[in-house]
């Protein structure tokens, strides 16, 4: 008996990617909330180091952290909270080579022409964008109702992300005063004093 394959749709494809997105906003507002409450110049310096370390370190772990979860679990964290998964038109998984190329170039080919390639998927009988086409994948469903299950995860990130963001914000103005001060010690020209000059010398 034929197993009957459903596939992923355009909105539920898009949340799943949105909440991708606001799981490592998270991730990132998290760290960046503590440099809001600072009010002490050495301390901030510090801070904002290592906060754009750890930056450079997450931009540089996504995508083999991605490219891993999409050869070995078929798909990112959004998909899989959502009951998607990846795999070859017969069913197999992608391979680590194959799952990076796709994150990577196979992205870009379907973002050129104005995401052309990702809207493509209106016309595929199985839903395919160009990445998918070319590389011989789709994305199928696997739990019934993964739309209203990545909705409802996707809002508890946002309210998370938002809450976090409004504390950011408060402890800005809390410390607009000290913000102020460093910035004008930075920018603000220092006058110089004029030279004294004594009569008669």
């Amino acid at each position: 008996m034929t197993k009957n394959i459903q596939y992923a749709n355009f909105p539920e494809r898009l949340l799943a990617r949105l909440v991708d997105f606001s799981i490592y906003h998270l991730l990132i507002l998290i760290p960046f909330s503590k440099i809001a409450i600072i009010n002490d110049a050495a301390y901030l310096l510090d801070n904002i180091l290592t906060f754009t370390l750890y930056i450079l370190t997450f931009a540089v772990i996504v995508i083999p952290f991605e490219t891993l979860m999409v050869s070995k679990f078929r798909g990112t964290p959004g998909k899989l909270l959502m009951g998607l998964r990846i795999q070859k038109d017969q069913g197999d998984r992608l391979t680590l080579k194959e799952a990076f190329l796709r994150i990577t170039l196979g992205h870009m080919v379907s973002g050129i022409f104005f995401s052309l390639g990702y809207l493509w998927i209106f016309k595929n009988e199985k839903r395919k964008c160009w990445h998918d086409i070319i590389q011989g994948t789709v994305v199928v469903k696997e739990v019934p109702y993964g739309f209203w299950i990545g909705l409802l995860i996707f809002f508890v990130f946002f309210l998370m992300n938002a809450t976090i963001f409004l504390q950011e914000i408060t402890g800005l103005v809390e410390n607009s005063h000290f913000y102020e001060d460093l910035f004008n010690s930075f920018f603000t020209p220092k006058r110089s004093v004029p030279a004294m000059t004594i009569p008669g010398v």
